[in-house]
C-alpha cells in the first residue's frame, strides 16, 4: 500500500522514494522480458542482461546511463539492428550499481566518456548543443552547486529530499561556441536521474535552488508517466507554450505549466523560510509572481486545446488549486 499520493502536487520525499523503486522496477521487468525474447536466437544478450538484472534483483540502482542503454537495447531490437543491440547489451553488462548521493559528470571527460556515448546515440543531434566546459568551471560550479542544494534542504528541507530521492547523476556542459541556441537547463525521460546543466546560467545559490525545482519538476512527471502519458494530443499538434519562444506540443506545454507552479512553490517557500538575505528573498518573490504568469499562460492553453489523460488531469489540478490557494 503506497504512503503518499502520488499524484499530489506538494513535495514528499516518500513520493521521490516510491517512484525511483518504481523506475527501477519498471526496468527490471522490461529487462527481464528482453533476456526470456532473446534467449533461443540471441543468447549473448541474454547473458549480457545478466549483470544488471542481478543489481535489480538485489535492490541496487542502475545510473541513468544504464537507463539510457536499456533504451537503445530496445531501439536497436525492434528495428532488427542486432549489432547495436549486441553493443547496446554489452555496454549494459558493465555498468556499475549506481553510487549514492549525487555523481559529478563534465561533458566531455574521459570520467563521462560512457554517459557522453549514450546520451549521443539517444539524441542524435540534439546531444550537439552539450559541450564541455573547462575542469576550473567546473570545480566552481560544483561547490555552488552543493551550496544550492544546501539552500533547499535549509529553508525546503521536504522539496530537498524529494529531489535527492530523484537525482543521482549530474552532468555539467555548455553550448557549443557560436551555437544559435543556448541552453540552461535539461533533463530527459530515457536517462532516469539525470539532470544536465550549464553553469553560466546559474550563478548564485538561490539560482541553483531554482533550476532544481524546475528541472526536477520534469523527472516528477517522468516518474508517473509509467502506466499512462499525461496528454493525448499528437505531437504534430503545436502551441504556445509559457516557457519557450517557439510552438511546442501539447505534452511539452503541460510541463512547463506544472513546472511553473513548482517553481513559484519552492520560491516563495524559500522567501518565507528565514534563509535568505533579503536580496535573495526579494529575488526569489519576483521570480515566484513570473512563475504565477507563467503557469496561468500555460494552464490557459493546456485548457483551451490539451486532450488529457486521468492521472494528466488530477496532476495538473491539483497544482492549480495550489496556485488558487484552494
Amino acid at each position: 500500500m503506497r504512503s503518499v499520493n502520488l499524484r499530489q502536487f506538494m513535495p514528499s520525499v516518500e513520493r521521490g522514494r516510491e517512484l525511483d523503486v518504481a523506475m527501477h522496477a519498471a526496468l527490471e521487468e522490461s529487462l527481464l522480458h528482453l533476456s526470456s525474447s532473446c534467449e533461443s536466437e540471441l543468447p549473448e544478450i541474454t547473458r549480457a542482461l545478466d549483470s544488471p538484472m542481478a543489481i535489480l534483483a538485489k535492490g541496487g540502482r542502475i545510473p541513468p546511463c544504464g537507463f539510457g542503454l536499456y533504451f537503445e537495447l530496445g531501439q536497436c531490437l525492434l528495428e532488427g539492428k542486432i549489432s547495436g543491440a549486441t553493443k547496446a547489451a554489452k555496454a549494459l553488462s558493465v555498468v556499475s550499481p549506481r553510487a549514492s548521493g549525487i555523481t559529478f559528470h563534465r561533458r566531455g571527460s574521459s570520467e563521462a566518456s560512457a554517459l557522453d556515448e549514450v546520451l549521443d546515440q539517444r539524441q542524435g543531434e540534439e546531444a550537439s548543443g552539450f559541450s564541455t566546459i573547462s575542469i576550473p568551471a567546473f570545480s566552481e560550479f560544483c561547490g555552488l552547486f552543493q551550496e544550492g542544494v544546501g539552500l533547499l534542504e535549509r529553508g525546503y528541507p521536504e522539496l530537498h529530499g524529494e529531489i535527492i530521492a530523484i537525482l543521482s547523476d549530474l552532468l555539467l556542459a555548455q553550448s557549443p561556441e557560436g551555437a544559435t541556441l543556448d541552453f540552461d537547463g535539461a533533463s530527459h525521460y530515457q536517462f532516469w536521474g539525470l539532470l544536465i546543466l550549464n553553469p553560466k546560467h546559474h550563478r548564485t545559490p538561490l539560482a541553483v535552488a531554482e533550476v532544481l525545482a524546475h528541472e526536477l519538476g520534469h523527472s516528477l512527471l517522468f516518474g508517473l508517466t509509467i502506466e499512462e502519458p499525461l496528454v493525448l494530443n499528437p505531437d504534430e499538434e503545436l502551441y504556445p507554450s509559457p516557457l519557450r519562444l517557439d510552438p511546442r506540443p501539447m505534452d511539452g506545454i503541460y510541463h512547463a505549466t506544472f513546472v511553473s507552479a513548482r517553481m513559484a512553490l519552492a520560491m516563495e517557500t524559500l522567501a518565507e523560510s528565514g534563509v535568505l538575505t533579503k536580496v535573495e528573498r526579494d529575488h526569489a518573490i519576483a521570480a515566484a509572481t513570473k512563475d504565477r504568469e507563467n503557469f496561468h499562460s500555460g494552464h490557459a492553453t493546456v485548457m483551451k486545446h490539451g486532450h488529457l489523460s486521468e492521472s494528466g488531469e488530477e496532476i495538473l489540478e491539483n497544482a492549480r488549486q495550489w496556485i488558487a490557494g484552494q
